[in-house]
């Protein structure tokens, strides 16, 4: 992405990424500015802060705890706040989507518990174990963080800090922001994840201006208000990018909640599913392929998986098994453990963490989905660096449009020899494809490699799919 040099007149043009605040992907959001205008980002009451009282630079930062750069912003705030101190003072503002990954009981969950003195120690669980929060995990974190939990969670059964949140995003929306993070460096609007160094720049740069405004006569305690009184009421400008970032938004909003009158696949016809980036287990020349479209927080999947590892093991390289991921949105660590299995796969490893997943008791979480790649010897930072990534996240899509082109939008649905099963029957999916075995063998004038070809010479192309 590009980065210009930071100077104080100029408009500055720096490449970041991040949520953008309809949800998606971490990776879409467009590249973003900073201004030298100004916006007029008035303090609010009871404002959540660190740092000083009196500060040079106050950052206004919007967050959404379902946005991993929103996280990694935090962590650069953590070591900003220590090299500055009291010349640093950083505000946290709360801009959650409805239904995107739970963001709005996550942030309802840290002001209940700043209610209770704890604010900054629940934001540190949330971030932690981002995308983990279901009231059982909200609760255990209210427990190792020492609060009052039958008041904490009756504040979040009964909304207790819900007009907090909403002030915050009606605040958002008059601003106009559009992409997560979204920070305010005394009223200069940025956009997205910055790093440290990308920091250091801005806030150096603030601070010798702010020095002197103070040299002309400010007092330090009444700087804000002083750079705030001739700052803009306009909306933030547009960044560039945007009018892609909402045709991709709109995309991924039909991917999250699909049609309701999609066309279902039939059952009496075959369909050529392809397997694309997903790595099949089993030969390519294998008699009979096994396409699952699956969720792994869903129970079906589960017990479907059960079943067909003794599939596997009955008959080895006679079926090839081959994974297309659809995540519902009802459930929460869904897409991050497809993205986590994807991303295992891309060090080889894709079968060994996908039956992992399924084996897996508690929480699935980011701090899970890290062990159970050590525990297969994976490479850290890679495999980090993956999960993270947009190629990953990609692959997770073309699954779910695949899906909707499909008509599948519950889970488990199988394609055997490219005839749909629906959800999971005990014995049906190895009587099935006990079926196509013997389909394949009857091809006595078939060569063997040729045989599972033959069967599915006349499935349904993707040109002929359920929905276009």
């Amino acid at each position: 992405m590009r980065s210009l040099q930071l100077c104080s007149a100029l408009l500055v043009a720096i490449g970041l990424c991040g949520c953008p605040s309809s949800g998606g992907d971490e990776k879409d959001a467009p590249r973003i500015r900073i201004d030298a205008e100004r916006h007029r980002v008035p303090l609010l009451a009871n404002e959540i802060a660190r740092g000083g009282e009196s500060p040079l630079v106050t950052v206004v930062i919007y967050t959404d705890y379902a946005c991993p750069p929103c996280g990694k912003t935090w962590s650069v705030m953590d070591n900003l706040l220590e090299d500055y101190g009291q010349d640093l003072r950083v505000i946290f503002r709360s801009y959650t989507v409805p239904g995107f990954g739970r963001g709005e009981e996550a942030v309802e969950a840290a002001f209940a518990a700043g209610a209770q003195g704890k604010f900054w120690e629940m934001h540190a669980e949330l971030f932690e174990h981002i995308g983990a929060f279901d009231r059982p995990t909200l609760r255990t974190h209210a427990q190792s963080i020492g609060l009052d939990v039958p008041k904490f969670m009756d504040d979040l059964d009964t909304g207790a800090h819900t007009g907090t949140r909403m002030r915050h995003r009606r605040e958002a929306k008059r601003l106009g922001i559009i992409g997560l993070p979204a920070s305010f460096v005394n009223g200069l609007y940025m956009a997205g994840y910055a790093d440290e160094a990308t920091w250091h720049a801005i806030l150096d740069e603030e601070i010798a201006r702010s020095k002197e405004l103070l040299a002309a006569g400010t007092p330090r305690a009444e700087l804000y208000d002083k750079i705030m009184a001739s700052a803009s009421t306009k909306r933030v400008q547009t960044p560039k990018g945007a009018a892609e970032l909402k045709k991709d938004l709109d995309e991924k909003a039909k991917l999250t909640n699909p049609p309701a009158n999609l066309n279902s696949p039939k059952h009496d016809e075959r369909y050529d599913i392809a397997v694309g980036e997903s790595p099949a287990l089993g030969p390519d020349t294998a008699p009979v392929q096994v396409v699952e479209l699956l969720d792994f927080q869903c129970p079906y999947c589960r017990k479907a998986h059960e079943e067909l590892l003794t599939v596997r093991e009955k008959h080895g390289d006679e079926v090839q098994f081959v994974v297309r991921h659809v995540p519902l949105e009802i459930h929460t660590a869904a897409k991050g453990a497809a993205k986590a299995a994807v991303a295992a796969g891309k060090q080889g490893k894709f079968w060994p963490y996908h039956d992992a997943i399924f084996a897996h008791e508690g929480a699935l979480d980011r701090a899970a989905f890290l062990k159970i790649a050590a525990d297969l010897g994976l490479d850290d930072e890679r495999f980090k660096a993956d999960l993270d990534s947009t190629a990953v996240s990609q692959a997770v899509d073309d699954d779910l449009r695949l899906s909707l082109k499909l008509g599948v939008v519950a889970t488990p649905g199988f394609f055997i020899n490219g005839r749909f099963i629906s959800g999971f029957r005990p014995g049906q999916l190895a009587g099935v494809i006990q079926e196509e075995l013997d389909a394949a063998a009857a091809l006595t004038d078939v060569p063997a490699k040729q045989r599972r070809e033959h069967l599915m010479a006349d499935a349904i192309g993707p040109e002929g799919y359920p929905n276009q």
